[in-house]
C-alpha cells in the first residue's frame, strides 16, 4: 500500500522533515530534481532540445536545479521563468543564481515547437485558486504545443486536494511526484491530467508521511485474499446470502451469485423471485436457491449478507430489509435497489455487525438529499459524511472508487478502466466484497480488498477484450487473475 496526503499534509511532511529530522530543504531538492532528469533522460537523446518551464516557487527551484543537472550532462536545455522574480521563493532564487554563476541565463521567451520535450514547475500542489493572467496564457501554450511534457509534482493547474482543473491545467505524460501520492493523482479529472505517475522517494521517511497521512491506496504487491488451508471444507469459507433479482432482473443476482463464489465462498444461498430458479440453477449448479419468503430462516443459516442487485424497490423489499436489519447479526451489504428502498422510504440504519454501502454517485445523492454534483466536489468527505450518517463502510463508486469509514483512512482506489461502465459491474462488485465477507474478512478490508480486485479483474478484462467489447461476466473470468497469493492485512 501506498499512503496518500493532502496538500496541508504534504506541506506538514515537508516541514517536520526539513526542521524536526533535520535533512536540508536543498538536499530534498536535489534529490527530486534528479528524479525528474532521469525520467527526462528516458525520453530523449542529447540530439534533442528540452524546454523546461518554471514557476517562482519552490515547484520551480525543483525546475531549475534539473535544468542544471541535464545541462551537466551535455543536454540541450533552455528554460524560463513564469512570474514576479520579485516574489520568488529563497530557494527558487538560490538555484537561478546558480545557474546564472555557470552562464546559463532565462529565456525571455521560445517558440515551444523548437524543442522534443517540456519540464513544467509553475505552481506544483499548493495551488488552490484558479489560474489566470500569464499563468494561463503558459499552461495554453504549452497544451497547444503538441510536446510530451514531464510535469513536477502534479500538473500545474491540478488541485492536489481534489483533483479539479482550477482553471485549465498541463497535459502531462508523466508526472513525477516525491514521497507520496496527493490525492489529485488518484481523483478524477487531476488522474488523466498525470499521465504516467512516477513516484519516487527522496527522502520523506515513510513514518513521517504515516504520522500525517489521511487516505491510501493499494497496489498489485499486496496480499488479498483470505488465508485457505489444506485441513478445510466448504464450511471454512463461509455460508453467503445473496437476496437479489426480481421477475425481470434475474442477471444482477446470477452475477453477484458467480463473482461470489468466484471469490472463494464455500456456500452460495440465492433468494430470488421463484421465476429466476431454473435461470439461475441452469447457469449456476453450485448454489443453494430459495424464494423470498425463505428470509428468516436464511438469516440464521448465513454467515454475510447481500440485499439488492435487481430486486426491485416497493413495500415488500422495505419489509424485507427490514426484517434483515431487526434479525440479522452477520455482516451485511446493500447494493443497488437495496440503496433505494433505503432513500425511497428514508428509512434509519443502526446496523451493529458490519454494514456496507455500495453506491454509486446517483444512489449516493438521494441517500445524502442533494445533488450530483454536490457529491462530485468532494468525493472523500462525502464518502465519510456518508459512512457517518448510516454507521457504515462506505463504497462510492466512481472511476475512482472511494471506500470511507467513520475513524480510519479513506481508501482511493486507482484500479479498473472505463470498459468496466457495463451493466452488471457493480453486481459483481457487491458480490466479490460479499464472498470476501464470507471468506472471513473484516467488513473493511472486503470492502476495500473487493474494490480494488474487482478494478483489477477488469483491467485483466481490458487487456484480453479492450474497452468496448467488456461486459461484466468478462470481470467474473478474470477474477481467477487477481486471487493469487496470501492473506495479510494491510492496514
Amino acid at each position: 500500500m501506498k499512503y496518500v496526503l493532502k496538500n496541508q499534509e504534504m506541506q506538514t511532511v515537508d516541514y517536520e522533515t526539513i526542521h524536526g529530522i533535520g535533512i536540508p530543504g536543498l538536499v530534498l531538492m536535489e534529490r527530486a530534481s534528479k528524479a525528474v532528469a532521469d525520467y527526462a533522460v528516458q525520453m530523449i537523446d542529447h540530439s534533442k532540445r528540452i524546454l523546461v518551464i518554471s514557476g517562482i516557487g519552490n515547484n520551480g527551484g525543483d525546475a531549475l536545479a534539473c535544468t542544471r543537472i541535464l545541462l551537466e550532462q551535455d543536454y540541450l536545455v533552455d528554460y524560463m521563468i513564469v512570474g514576479n522574480l520579485e516574489k520568488a521563493s529563497d530557494d527558487l532564487k538560490l538555484q537561478l543564481q546558480i545557474l546564472k554563476n555557470l552562464g546559463y541565463f532565462p529565456l525571455e521567451n521560445a517558440n515551444f515547437h523548437e524543442y522534443e520535450l517540456l519540464i513544467e514547475g509553475i505552481f506544483g500542489v499548493g495551488l488552490s485558486r484558479e489560474v489566470g493572467g500569464i499563468y494561463k496564457e503558459m499552461i495554453e501554450r504549452i497544451n497547444a504545443c503538441g510536446k510530451p511534457v514531464i510535469a513536477i509534482d502534479i500538473p500545474s493547474g491540478i488541485s492536489g486536494d481534489s483533483g479539479k482543473v482550477l482553471g485549465c491545467a498541463v497535459h502531462a505524460a508523466i508526472t513525477v511526484t516525491f514521497g507520496s501520492y496527493k490525492r489529485g493523482h488518484l481523483l478524477y479529472p487531476g488522474r488523466e491530467y498525470c499521465g504516467n505517475i512516477k513516484l519516487v522517494s527522496i527522502g520523506f521517511h515513510n513514518q513521517t508521511i504515516k504520522k500525517y497521512a489521511t487516505g491510501y491506496t493499494l497496489e498489485a504487491d499486496d496480499h488479498l485474499m483470505p488465508e485457505r488451508k489444506a485441513y478445510s471444507n466448504k464450511g471454512s469459507y463461509g455460508k453467503v446470502l445473496i437476496i437479489a433479482g426480481n421477475e425481470t432482473m434475474s442477471g444482477a443476482a446470477c452475477f453477484a451469485a458467480e463473482a461470489a463464489l468466484r471469490m472463494g465462498a464455500g456456500l452460495v444461498k440465492v433468494l430470488s423471485d421463484v421465476q429466476n430458479r431454473s435461470v439461475l440453477q441452469t447457469k449456476l449448479p453450485e448454489i443453494l436457491f430459495g424464494e423470498r419468503k425463505d428470509l428468516k430462516e436464511s438469516l440464521n443459516w448465513c454467515d454475510c449478507i447481500l440485499f439488492g442487485p435487481g430486486i426491485g424497490v416497493s413495500e415488500e423489499t422495505k419489509e424485507m430489509l427490514e426484517m434483515i436489519l431487526e434479525e440479522g447479526t452477520k455482516p451485511l451489504v446493500i447494493d443497488a435497489d437495496g440503496l433505494n428502498t433505503i432513500s425511497r422510504y428514508d428509512m434509519e440504519i443502526n446496523y451493529p455487525y458490519g454494514l456496507i454501502l455500495t453506491p454509486h454517485l446517483m444512489e449516493a445523492s438521494r441517500l445524502m438529499a442533494c445533488d450530483i454534483m454536490q457529491m462530485k466536489e468532494d468525493l472523500c468527505q462525502n464518502a465519510y459524511e456518508l459512512a457517518k450518517k448510516y454507521h457504515c463502510i462506505a463504497v462510492l463508486k466512481d472511476a475512482a472508487t472511494i471506500v470511507a469509514q467513520e475513524g480510519d483512512l479513506v481508501y482511493i482506489n486507482q484500479s479498473g478502466n472505463d470498459g468496466m461502465a457495463t451493466g452488471g459491474s457493480g453486481d459483481v462488485l457487491a458480490g466479490m466484497i460479499t464472498g470476501l465477507l464470507g471468506g472471513g474478512l473484516a467488513a473493511h478490508e472486503a470492502a476495500v480488498h473487493g474494490v480494488y480486485l474487482h478494478g483489477l479483474a477488469g483491467d485483466h478484462a481490458r487487456c484480453d477484450l479492450g474497452a468496448y467489447s467488456m461486459i461484466a461476466s468478462d470481470i467474473i473470468t478474470h477474477i481467477k487473475d487477481v486471487t493469487g497469493g496470501s492473506y495479510e492485512s494491510v492496514l
